[in-house]
């Protein structure tokens, strides 16, 4: 089995900008998806157009972003994770729980629409990791 390890930046409402302008620099291939891109129900009407999920692709490297769920800036710390890209649920359920020892989970490992696994978690170093499972797009 295969993991990845990619850098996740959290922003409050200016992640397309900030995006956008690291692929002016770094170059790569850049999608974006806003919330109201996605299934998700019930938005706010000021939330439709916050970035979702933002991935840069680049030769050597791979950069993920989005706005935060609620377009609030993420306090400093919380803005950086690590995703953990796994290919299955067994390596998910392990890397999530070995990680989470002593930590403290902020998203339970669980089913989404994007993912056959997704959880999120804080370490008890206070290092915030995301693990997913990601459903074929």
């Amino acid at each position: 089995m295969s993991t990845s390890l990619t850098s996740y930046l959290t922003f409050g409402t200016n992640c397309r900008e900030a995006m956008n302008f690291y692929k002016e620099i770094l170059g790569g291939d850049l999608q974006l998806m806003t919330m109201g891109d996605s299934p998700m129900k019930d938005l706010p009407p000021q939330a439709k157009d916050l970035i979702m999920h933002a991935y840069l692709q680049a030769p050597g490297f791979a950069l993920m972003a989005s706005d935060g769920m609620n377009g609030e800036p993420p306090k400093t710390g919380d803005n950086v994770s690590l995703a953990l890209g796994t290919e299955s649920v067994e390596e998910s359920e392990r890397l999530f729980n070995g990680l989470s020892a002593g930590g403290k989970i902020t998203m339970p490992l669980e089913e989404t629409f994007w993912a056959h696994r997704f959880g999120m978690l804080v370490d008890k170093y206070g290092i915030n990791w995301m693990v997913s499972f990601n459903k074929p797009m």
